[in-house]
């Protein structure tokens, strides 16, 4: 059993390093010979008591070795016969965690997905988070922006136009987010950019190159950092959009008061309410023609949007006066996820339109 297990970590070595430089298949092919021999070598230890934690623990690299080599029935098998034993609780419970990330690859692969290799975290702090538990409009408006976010992201590096309206085309959609069940004790679940099988990879965009740009610009923003963040984005309209739904995810201090982004080079945390982001879009709205401008609020519903001019919709506030509100190019995604909806809606009116700044639901 040891001399099995021995020669299965070899294996396991070489494919790891086989990885890192980048030879997937035969970092694939490695780890099932290693897996073969792991699990072997757990077949020779008795389902007994006294032989725990090491029969368990062989199972469970086994295990992890098959979901590895991409062999996911094979590793569900593994990961019951090591639970069939008095695996101790630490080792069941990895064990289980295990054939959860197993089932859900499994069920990608038998949809046609292949899983990318790069996924982030993301985590939620607060009073309306419990233990897998959050209120749903706080968990949504958070999810719909980071995904609106992920899409322009990508759109960005692979070098197109900034898309003020439309569906994106499918050369533009090289990945596909999912989403893992959330973490037990906490509110945490994890994006993971699937590509279609055999559908082409972006050339000039990796999925590893667009989390990095997404975490590194919420670092700068939850910083203050505008040079820097203006440097990373670059387009004028790609930053006003990235700004408008990064203050959609901000916390409001109370119901959430954290959220935080990981993954295995980076990680960010929004600790800043939405209060005191920065608003960069107002400068624009600044260096407009000299018009005489002042700060309002208002609070109504988002109902209507003017066919004739796409940057314009309109809002019946709660005394039915009805604004007309200028959108700039860049917070088309956030107002078009309002749309019927009772928002409080801030920007700069010089008595005939509002220049947006900011929207957010309405009593937030």
């Amino acid at each position: 059993m040891k001399e099995l297990h021995r020669k299965s970590m070899e294996l396991a070595q070489k494919a790891l390093i086989a990885r890192g430089n980048g030879e997937i298949d035969e970092a694939i092919k490695l780890a099932k010979q290693a897996m073969e021999l792991e699990a072997e070598a757990a077949d020779l230890v008795p389902l007994d008591q006294d032989a725990e934690p090491t029969r368990s623990v062989l199972y469970r690299s086994a295990a992890s070795l098959a979901y590895q080599s991409k062999d996911y029935k094979e590793a569900q098998r593994l990961i019951a016969k090591g639970l069939a034993g008095y695996p101790p609780p630490e080792i069941e419970e990895e064990l289980k965690n295990l054939y959860e990330d197993v089932n859900f690859e499994y069920h990608l692969k038998i949809r046609g997905v292949i899983l990318a290799p790069e996924d982030f975290q993301m985590s939620m702090t607060g009073d309306v988070v419990g233990s897998g538990v959050i209120f749903y409009n706080e968990f949504m408006r958070r999810i719909e922006s980071t995904k609106t976010l992920l899409d322009r992201t990508i759109e960005r590096l692979m070098g197109r136009e900034y898309r003020a309206g439309g569906r994106i085309s499918r050369e533009y959609q090289p990945f596909v987010p999912a989403l893992s069940i959330p973490r037990p004790g906490s509110f945490a679940i994890s994006f993971k950019l699937v590509s279609p099988q055999n559908q082409q990879l972006a050339l000039f965009v990796q999925p590893d190159k667009v989390i990095e740009e997404l975490i590194t610009g919420i670092e700068l923003m939850n910083a203050g950092d505008n040079k820097e963040l203006k440097t990373l984005i670059g387009d004028e309209k790609y930053l006003t959009h990235f700004v408008s739904n990064v203050r959609q995810m901000a916390p409001d201090g109370q119901k959430i008061n954290f959220v935080g982004f990981t993954s295995s080079k980076a990680s960010a945390g929004l600790t800043k309410p939405r209060k005191e982001l920065q608003e960069l879009v107002v400068s624009r709205i600044e260096q407009m023609p000299p018009r005489e401008r002042t700060k309002i609020e208002v609070e109504g519903l988002l109902d209507f949007a003017v066919a004739r001019d796409k940057n314009i919709v309109e809002l019946t506030a709660n005394d039915d006066k009805r604004y007309r509100i200028h959108v700039d190019e860049g917070f088309e995604d956030v107002v078009r996820s309002y749309f019927g909806a009772d928002v409080l809606i801030t920007g700069l009116y010089d008595g005939e339109v509002v220049y947006l700044t900011d929207v957010q639901p309405a009593n937030h």
